[in-house]
């Protein structure tokens, strides 16, 4: 496990973001939403929560990757712990890297559990 002293802060350098999980056949297709956008990719954890992960930085960083503003860092950042940092993390139990990935699972998906609205 890799320990915040040794990272390059990864934790600030994507944004991951909980999702209702799709039930119906429209909410799953409007997961491509996110994966036409650049830097983001979407997964499910082994728990089966969804998630949004946008790969882009944040602007407290300065040039070393250090926070600029730690002392005064919003709650989420004080409290993320490291066993949760998405390096340490090994919960992921299918990631889509892009449209056309989650496109293939999403045709290959046993439809007989998706519902039609």
């Amino acid at each position: 496990m890799i320990i915040c002293e040794e990272c390059p802060g990864a934790c600030c350098k994507i944004l991951v973001v909980e999702i209702d999980t799709p039930e119906t056949k429209e909410e799953y297709e409007n997961i491509l939403c996110y994966l036409y956008h650049k830097d983001v990719k979407i997964y499910i954890d082994t728990d089966n929560t969804w998630n949004v992960q946008f790969n882009t930085q944040c602007k407290q960083l300065d040039e070393n990757g250090n926070c600029k503003i730690y002392s005064e860092r919003p709650p989420v950042c004080r409290e993320s712990k490291v066993e949760e940092c998405h390096i340490n993390k090994k919960e992921i139990k299918k990631i889509f890297n892009d449209a056309d990935e989650y496109s293939v699972w999403l045709k290959n998906k046993n439809n007989s559990n998706i519902k039609n609205k």
